[in-house]
């Protein structure tokens, strides 16, 4: 005879097998959230910022009303993709939740490094550099951006080593020192940081277009064009690149393919100042005076300050036996030597002199009467993060914004001047480039 279990016990063991299930299912969900945060904050410190923001979603499936963990985290992740609007409205929100002050007051202090808005930060650059935790890099790139704004140089090739050595797998310090040496003029050491930078990165375009560009300076054109040819792969329409592949093949006598890429260039954007100022001087290497006159022409109507395009203009134009016309112009090419002679100097004057106010409102006079008005309001801008309220600088740049024929902004500074105003300009940030804004020797020196 064959034995069997009675039902009794079989409806025992199931219940045990469910009892154990339900106890696994609730301890599971019971733990949902918490496993849900632990692998959105592992995700966000390995900088995989879409992966942090599932694992968030995912936190609050079981889960109902406030939850100030994942408000934190998430104006982390929003702060890491530079969404400021969100960080700030996110702010608010955990504020009422009772997320802890000092964690507040810190993505506060963050997102307005970030943001450069630096004069607030002057005394809370050290709660951020002794304790970085995972965002390293961000403030190491607030604080390189700062003390290039000031001019500090030794102080930022310091951040930079530190940066490298705290991140040695990060491109970031190596391409803003890549800027650094390009902004003085210190090609080899700009191509080496490049390439490290790109070898670090070898997906990074920017980076590519940065070395590319850096080897043309060194007539290094046979480097260069692969370069720019594989960026142009993926970027077909862009200006710098074109401009780049032209003068190589003007380098190399090849003026046909350089007129034919920048004749491309003008059908495509005819209002774009360099693709009109490039094409110009190639057609005029090319012995084409009546051309070139006639698209340089346009280029010296929207930035007339431009002494190096007055000259090359002035060529043209005496070249097609328009030489009454082009007197002027040698005559303010002529007015402008001295000025832009003197800019270099003040420039590296003020490297040991940054806090220098009136230094910087005489490099600017000089940048907006002879090479850009644009690159001179950058200057005004960059002083007035260092000191706001600064009156020359607001007047400077209301005349500026009314010759643009930006009344809004000139409103704005005008408001500032009587009072009525906030001295930050909204949309105003702090240039990107490791140093105040100069242009080429070949743009100062006619």
């Amino acid at each position: 005879m064959v034995s069997s279990d009675p039902p009794v016990g079989k409806y025992r063991r199931i219940a045990l097998y469910l009892a154990v299930l339900a106890v696994l299912v609730g301890l599971s969900v019971w733990f949902w959230r918490d496993f849900c945060l632990w692998r959105g904050t592992s995700a966000l410190r390995q900088r995989k910022l879409a992966a942090a923001e599932s694992w968030v979603a995912r936190s609050q499936w079981f889960h109902e009303g406030d939850d100030p963990q994942a408000c934190l985290l998430e104006i982390r992740i929003a702060r890491r993709q530079q969404q400021f609007q969100l960080v700030e409205s996110k702010l608010q929100l955990a504020s009422k939740m009772g997320v802890p002050k000092s964690e507040l007051r810190r993505e506060r202090l963050l997102a307005m490094a970030q943001t450069g808005q630096f004069s607030a930060m002057q005394a809370n650059w050290s709660d951020l550099l002794t304790d970085p935790r995972d965002d390293g890099p961000e403030i190491a790139r607030a604080y390189y951006t700062w003390t290039m704004l000031n001019h500090n140089l030794e102080l930022a090739n310091k951040t930079l080593d530190l940066w490298q050595k705290d991140y040695p797998k990060d491109p970031e310090p190596h391409e803003l020192r890549g800027r650094f040496n390009q902004s003085i003029y210190n090609w080899a050491e700009a191509e080496s940081d490049y390439r490290r930078a790109l070898a670090l990165d070898p997906d990074n375009d920017d980076f590519r277009l940065a070395l590319a560009s850096v080897m043309l300076e060194r007539l290094k054109t046979n480097d260069a064009v692969p370069l720019f040819k594989e960026y142009l792969s993926r970027h077909p329409d862009n200006l710098t690149a074109i401009r780049g592949l032209a003068q190589c093949a003007a380098t190399a006598g090849d003026l046909d393919t350089a007129i034919e890429l920048l004749r491309g260039a003008m059908e495509n954007h005819p209002d774009d100042f360099n693709v009109q100022k490039s094409y110009g001087e190639v057609l005029l290497a090319a012995n084409r005076a009546s051309e070139a006159a006639a698209v340089l022409e346009k280029a010296y109507r929207s930035v007339p300050e431009h002494a190096n395009l007055a000259y090359s203009l002035a060529r043209s134009l005496k070249a097609s036996g328009r030489g009454n016309e082009a007197e002027p112009l040698l005559a303010f090419v002529a007015e402008s030597r001295a000025p832009l002679d003197q800019l270099t100097a003040l420039e590296r004057q003020l490297r040991s002199e940054p806090g220098n106010l009136e230094l910087r409102m005489q490099i600017a006079a000089i940048v907006a009467k002879y090479i850009s008005r644009q690159d001179a309001i950058r200057w005004y801008q960059n002083l007035l993060q260092i000191s706001p309220d600064y009156p020359p600088a607001h007047r400077e740049l209301v005349a500026l914004y009314h010759q643009a024929g930006d009344l809004e902004k000139a409103q704005f500074h005008q408001r500032v001047l009587e009072g009525r105003g906030e001295a930050k300009e909204m949309g105003d940030q702090p240039i990107s480039d490791p140093a105040s804004p100069t242009t080429s020797d070949a743009d100062r020196t006619p």
